[in-house]
């Protein structure tokens, strides 16, 4: 008997281990069957915790029946700064009139998907 993919978590005894693909909600992150991801403190909450500076366009692709340790991280392409302006600093984080006037995401060179395969 294999696991349904469509659960969370497919061993009971082991609340630590989810299947990713059930977890995540942005439309931007793309997880295939079988891909689990193992925390012992908030497994569910991946997408929070694991994926970084999600503001822009490209999107995270995970392929099937990869396994995914307590601590990876995923930096997107958000965490780039823009190189044109007057300043690297990320004056828009600090709100006023600074994120008024300022964009950090637009613009920024992109880098394209973050794609891991199958089997990782």
């Amino acid at each position: 008997m294999i696991p349904d993919p469509t659960q969370v978590h497919p061993l009971p005894a082991h609340p630590r281990v989810v299947f990713l693909r059930n977890c995540v909600r942005s439309s931007r992150i793309v997880v295939g069957d079988f891909t689990y991801y193992d925390d012992p403190r908030e497994a569910e909450r991946f997408e929070e915790n694991n994926v970084l500076y999600h503001y822009g366009p490209e999107r995270l692709v995970i392929g099937k029946f990869c396994a995914l340790a307590q601590g990876v991280r995923f930096l997107m392409n958000g965490a780039n700064h823009r190189m044109s302006g007057i300043s690297t600093y990320p004056f828009p984080i600090f709100g006023g009139v600074w994120a008024k006037h300022m964009d950090l995401v637009d613009d920024l060179p992109s880098r394209g998907d973050t794609i891991v395969g199958n089997d990782v």
